[in-house]
Formats: C-alpha cells, structure tokens, sequence
C-alpha cells in the first residue's frame, strides 16, 4: 500500500501549501499506480494551481483517456485546454498590429474553441471581445462584453468589460450614422 502512503504525504503536502511537494508525491504515487486516474486528475490540479500548464494538461488528458466516461475529468482537461488557448490567443493578439489581421483572425479561432471549452471562462470571452474589436466586428464583441458580463468575476475585470462595452456601443453608433 505504498501508493496509499504517498499520498497522504500529497495531500499533507496541500494543507501545508507545499504545491511543489505535492506534485513529488503524486508522481511518486502514479510510479506506483501509471494507471490510475484520479492520481493523475489530482496531480493535474496540483500542476494547475502551481502554474505549470502543460504539465496540468498532460496529466488532466491521461485521466481523461483512462476513465472516459467519468465527466469531471473531461471538464477538468476541457478547462485546461481553454486556458492554453486562451493563453496562446493573447500572445497572438499582442504580437498583431494593423498589418497583421492574419494572427488576429487566429486568436479569435483560438478564443471561439477556448469559449466552447469552457463556456464559463470570463477571461477567454474577455479576450475574445477584444480581439473582435481588433477586426472591427463591434456588435460580435459587443456581445461577448455583454456574455462575460454575466459571468462571475472580479471588480477589475467588471471595469474592463464596462469600459469595452462602451467602446464597442460607440464604434457601432459611430459606424451607423
């Protein structure tokens, strides 16, 4: 019952806020037990937290693939994977300037599969709003602002969708009269 001991050091590891042990320990864990899939889902969670993406997704696509049919996992990789794209949109739409619609164009197919990943991710639809923006398609980020809106979020965040909405609403009024 080696496994068994490895982790409770994993999750004394947590309660002690040692992410980083934890992770040792999970790993320590699944080199006793490769297939086991709420050790990888919970070593994957680890990761997450300890930003450590790919890592985070590596584990969270073996728990997937090994239990299928269990939906937590599923959610759990779905929500990695749109915080990648998320990730890699924002880099693309940092690096677009006026000459470059190519990359803007490709964050937002980034940020649409990232949104359809995990629908709740105010930060995918955030960026995504804004890169519709970058194209000139004002009424779709202006729906975007107005979905995230609807999501839970931080004050920050409710400032920024506020300021887009009125941008976008002024770039519509603009453009229809």
């Amino acid at each position: 019952m080696q496994v068994e001991q490895y982790l409770k050091k994993a999750y004394r590891s947590i309660f002690d806020n040692d992410f980083e042990g934890a992770i040792h320990w999970f790993e320590q864990a699944l080199s006793e037990g490769p297939d086991n899939a709420d050790i990888h889902y919970r070593l994957s969670i680890t990761c997450a937290r300890s930003d450590r993406l790919e890592k985070a997704i590596h584990h969270a696509r073996l728990a997937a693939t090994l239990e299928p049919a269990h939906l937590e996992y599923k959610s759990h990789y779905d929500r990695l994977q749109s915080k990648e794209l998320t990730v890699l949109a924002k880099k693309q739409l940092e690096q677009a300037n006026a000459r470059h619609k190519g990359l803007v164009k490709s964050a937002v197919t980034l940020l649409e599969r990232a949104v359809h990943l995990d629908p709740l991710s105010v930060i995918a639809m955030l960026w995504l709003a804004i890169a519709y923006g970058e194209l000139q398609q004002y009424s779709l980020a202006l729906r975007a602002v107005q979905e995230a809106a609807q999501l839970p979020q931080d004050e920050a965040i409710t400032k920024q969708l506020q300021k887009l909405e009125q941008r976008f609403k002024s770039e519509i009024n603009q453009s229809s009269s």
